[in-house]
């Protein structure tokens, strides 16, 4: 079958599902508070056994063996990020996504100051280049990218209309401003993205701060969140084919995401909450799929 690259795809001929997992970088500064951090092998041991199936990495030559052989142990899948200012950024990308077996690559594309014109050439060509190399190809919202606000994104869209997103929702949400009220109109204004997204990072704003704990999820700030990834999931599954996969991340950040007391004490244990985050991607999915988000 041939693949349009617009979602991610396994080859199989399941039904389209959702797929929780983790990153790496989310990982780093824990256990909680203590003294001494999980190793690889311990993160890579809690992420299977917490029912996560693949996990987000940024890598470099020097240690894309180590993590390859870490995450082979347990059996779990690769992904691959990267912040490409230049075409031979995505390059280099692909090539390691090619030799490491990774299922697809995400960008952060440029900053905020680099020329609309620019960042459209370098995601359209970017994602050529993956595509020919069978791999999908997703933009992440993210600050000081580009993609950092809706209006730059909707620049961006006017270039290249099939754009995908890798949606990490807290970035908007943080830099509007959006507390969930219904007169924001946060799904409306938010539509550009939840309609082209292939790829989520689950990590929830107030509004205010871009990372909070929120308890066991059952607040309005979680809540907000869980309607905003229950509506992109929705758009996600119209069209979706046998094999697509939406993966879903969670992206809870070390300090200074995490927020912290003057001691740089953590107040928040981030595994719990990225435990959290998977409950919360799953409940927007049954919305999703059951036709009430």
């Amino acid at each position: 079958m041939t693949h349009d690259f617009a979602r991610y795809n396994d080859g199989s001929d399941a039904p389209p599902r959702l797929r929780i997992q983790h990153s790496l970088w989310s990982l780093i500064k824990l256990p909680f508070n203590a003294p001494v951090e999980w190793t690889l092998a311990e993160k890579m041991e809690r992420v299977k056994a917490s029912g996560f199936e693949a996990v987000e990495c940024w890598l470099t030559d020097k240690d894309e063996a180590e993590h390859r052989a870490a995450l082979d142990k347990e059996g779990l899948r690769l992904i691959l990020g990267h912040r490409p200012f230049q075409l031979a950024d995505v390059r280099a990308t692909v090539e390691r996504a090619k030799r490491l077996r990774a299922d697809f690559i995400f960008a952060q594309p440029a900053d905020a100051f680099t020329p609309v014109e620019e960042v459209a050439a370098l995601v359209q060509e970017g994602r050529h280049l993956a595509n020919a190399e069978g791999l999908a190809f997703f933009v992440e919202i993210h600050r000081n990218n580009f993609t950092e606000n809706l209006p730059q994104i909707k620049q961006l869209i006017e270039r290249v209309p099939d754009i995908r997103f890798t949606a990490d929702l807290s970035h908007l949400v943080v830099c509007g401003e959006f507390y969930g009220w219904e007169d924001e109109r946060a799904v409306d204004r938010l539509m550009p993205v939840l309609e082209r997204t292939s790829h989520m990072h689950g990590r929830i704003s107030n509004g205010e701060a871009v990372q909070v704990d929120v308890g066991d999820g059952s607040n309005a700030t979680a809540q907000f969140f869980v309607r905003l990834w229950a509506t992109a999931m929705t758009h996600w599954l119209q069209g979706a084919r046998p094999g697509d996969v939406l993966p879903f991340a969670s992206e809870l950040g070390p300090p200074r995401y995490a927020i912290t007391t003057p001691d740089g004490k953590e107040i928040s244990d981030r595994w719990e909450q990225s435990l959290v985050m998977k409950r919360l991607a799953e409940q927007a999915w049954t919305l999703a799929t059951e036709g009430t988000a």
